[in-house]
């Protein structure tokens, strides 16, 4: 229980700091394009756009902007954008006529009529068309008439988990369950920490207590790997 609290307070730490570094805005600071953003460790910053035309510049929101020859990220250059059709979609996406961009990142879209975001939030994205699956700014060939977002980090078809858009080793798309237990997922035959394998665990005796302390019946683990670390006269495995 206090590993859990203690990894849900360094989350909500982490959220605070992330809210405080995105908030920002576009200035001109005597003829110089900044993107200005406040930061926790360093106070406001001021991060000049790279070769910016100060004169076509214009915000379209608080963290997408455009001259005449790029669009910016916050002060990240985008090129390859039509510029005419640079419109916002939600934070951090965005779009023209051609293609939608995460970020700074084009996803190479192939069927701009029938894309659609799956799931989203400020640091994540799920996202698909008729051809492809889309983690962030990263296409994925599924398969698509089974393709489905679990979580936040996990989507399947039924030939894959995919983890943060990329397909996890061995694992078995019907039988998966990424909230087993604190870190560790595990599908009929394996068991993941954070997304490694642990392959020296026994399966049919792996345990996790309600500290997140994982072992089997030859002995603990830290994280993926058998903790050989402990004094061996003061452990006694249990029998097998």
């Amino acid at each position: 229980m206090k590993t859990l609290l203690h990894l849900t307070a360094y989350a909500l730490a982490l959220l605070s700091l992330a809210a405080c570094s995105d908030s920002g805005e576009y200035v001109n600071r005597d003829g110089t394009i900044c993107y200005s953003h406040w930061t926790f460790s360093f106070g406001r910053l001021y991060d000049t756009l790279p070769g910016v035309d100060p004169s076509s510049f214009k915000p379209v929101n608080d963290w997408l902007g455009h001259d005449r020859n790029a669009a910016f990220f916050k002060s990240q250059r985008v090129e390859g954008v039509h510029i005419a059709t640079l419109e916002a979609d939600r934070y951090p996406l965005f779009r023209d006529k051609n293609d939608y961009y995460y970020r700074n990142r084009p996803l190479h879209v192939a069927d701009m009529a029938s894309f659609k975001v799956l799931k989203w939030n400020d640091d994540d994205m799920w996202a698909a068309d008729r051809k492809y699956a889309y983690y962030d700014s990263l296409r994925i060939e599924a398969d698509m008439p089974t393709f489905k977002v679990k979580t936040w980090n996990i989507a399947v078809d039924r030939n894959h988990v995919y983890r943060f858009g990329k397909p996890l080793p061995l694992a078995d798309p019907a039988t998966y369950d990424d909230d087993w237990k604190h870190l560790y997922s595990r599908d009929k035959k394996h068991i993941w920490y954070l997304g490694e394998l642990v392959e020296d665990a026994d399966y049919a005796t792996f345990t996790v207590d309600e500290d997140g302390n994982a072992r089997d019946a030859r002995g603990p683990f830290r994280g993926a790997h058998r903790d050989t670390t402990l004094n061996h006269h003061h452990y006694h495995p249990e029998p097998l």
